[in-house]
């Protein structure tokens, strides 16, 4: 277990094991949501929420800025604009690429989420999920919320000088700034945009951000891509006119579409005419897949970037190879990637490039050296990237039940909009599951975040 935890940590457990069950060890399963929050994550929550330095995750939000102008310059920067050159990089198929190219001009607005793990006091990125098909944030949201409800962690947080910046308020002034590019009205409607089928499947995992925002004065109503009609150049949903769609369909599943391409013409009809706002447009994709990273650590690309940019990648990126090619380069020698990668397996992660929940992702670490070599050997040629292992900082949680402090492993989804930093939710796992990989159906756990002064020093909270 680690011990070496910061001072409002240390105040947390410290108040958990002195004040029993009736304090702050079980807070979190004494938390009020609203109904749709309630039905979807409830019995998800990690029995405490984390902390940190308040310059430490603003000066962070600020390195994921620039890292994000860094992302969305790599096909003008490293490719001279030639959009088919760089979707041939990434391995994005055929369909994909004559799609994202038409819409390449369209500029990528600050907005994603940036999942990482936390190293001793510096972050590695993980992946950056800079399409509007963000989970988690009703989740950065509505947990602090509830937690400053509760009399107990009240206390504590007043104690402590503890913030939270909330994603859905950053989220819904977003949406209000972009339905005033195109409406004079007091009350935009916004569809969440989503492939046919998907609403029912994941409807449980998507209203309890309708509900979020509609509790922040945004009329977020959810749609699919075949239920959205045209009228007078402005999208409709039914007879309501829609003044900003927020896209969560991606073009995979536009091209999977029979009549994809089809039903979004009119969507990108309205945005160019100026009648309907898409947050965000298309372009987006060409930065969603993990090859991309791959890109930005390959050694034959350095000299395109500056000194400040190699340094940005140096700090946040860990090394990152494609499985495009047999060879890879490994600290300036160009080695066989299976051979390599045999070798290093329990430092090696293999993940498909475009992969969603975690899906298709292997740990070196967690397989056989026979299962890997396959994985890696099927992966060459492929859409998939090799990444060095970057093991989280764990997170000390006192157990609700039996009041023991265990070590959990956490992943930090740090969001961005127009404003910059929007606030933090995490994904953590027990030290102990049989895997490290946070995917969908894993024993996963949920909370929010909130940032202490600078100068918090150890200190014994009030009774």
């Amino acid at each position: 277990m680690n011990r070496n935890h910061h001072p409002v940590t240390a105040s947390y457990l410290d108040a958990c094991v002195r004040e029993g069950a009736a304090g702050l060890r079980t807070v979190t399963r004494r938390l009020r949501f609203r109904p749709h929050f309630t039905a979807a994550h409830s019995t998800t929550l990690l029995a405490r929420p984390l902390f940190v330095e308040r310059t430490a995750i603003r000066r962070l939000a600020d390195r994921l800025t620039d890292f994000h102008a860094l992302l969305t310059s790599v096909p003008e920067r490293l490719f001279n604009g030639d959009t088919a050159r760089y979707c041939a990089q990434l391995g994005i198929p055929a369909p994909q690429a004559r799609l994202l190219r038409r819409t390449h001009n369209t500029p990528a607005p600050l907005y994603g989420r940036a999942d990482l793990h936390q190293v001793g006091t510096d972050w590695k990125l993980l992946e950056f999920n800079v399409g509007s098909e963000l989970g988690g944030m009703e989740r950065a949201s509505e947990i602090p919320q509830a937690l400053l409800q509760a009399d107990r962690f009240r206390e504590f947080a007043h104690h402590h000088d503890l913030r939270h910046v909330d994603t859905c308020d950053a989220v819904a002034r977003m949406l209000t700034k972009a339905a005033a590019t195109v409406s004079g009205t007091d009350t935009p409607i916004v569809a969440l945009l989503e492939t046919d089928g998907r609403i029912t499947t994941y409807g449980t995992y998507i209203r309890p951000f309708q509900e979020s925002m509609r509790a922040r004065g945004v009329d977020l109503r959810l749609a699919e891509l075949g239920q959205l009609t045209e009228k007078h150049g402005k999208i409709h949903l039914g007879d309501a006119p829609v003044d900003v769609l927020l896209r969560y369909v991606t073009v995979d599943q536009i091209c999977a579409h029979p009549s994809g391409e089809e039903l979004l013409e009119p969507v990108l009809r309205a945005r160019e005419n100026g009648r309907t706002a898409l947050v965000t447009p298309l372009s987006s994709c060409l930065y969603e897949s993990k090859g991309i990273l791959a890109v930005l650590s390959a050694p034959h690309l350095r000299p395109a970037l500056t000194e400040a940019e190699r340094a940005l990648i140096d700090d946040l990126l860990p090394w990152t190879r494609t499985t495009t090619e047999a060879r890879i380069d490994v600290d300036g020698d160009t080695v066989d990637l299976t051979d390599y990668s045999r070798a290093h397996r329990t430092d090696l992660i293999l993940k498909p490039n475009d992969a969603l929940r975690g899906e298709g992702i292997l740990a070196g670490w967690e397989t056989t050296d026979r299962d890997w070599t396959r994985a890696v050997h099927d992966a060459i040629g492929g859409n998939f990237v090799i990444q060095r292992k970057v093991p989280p900082h764990p997170e000390p949680v006192c157990d609700p039940d039996t009041g023991a402090i265990e070590d959990w492993l956490a992943t930090w989804g740090v969001f961005l909009t127009d404003e910059g930093y929007a606030g933090t939710y995490i994904r953590a796992l027990p030290a102990g599951a049989d895997s490290t990989v946070i995917t969908w159906d894993g024993p996963r756990r949920a909370t929010g975040v909130f940032d202490y002064p600078d100068n918090a020093r150890p200190a014994v909270t009030p009774p």
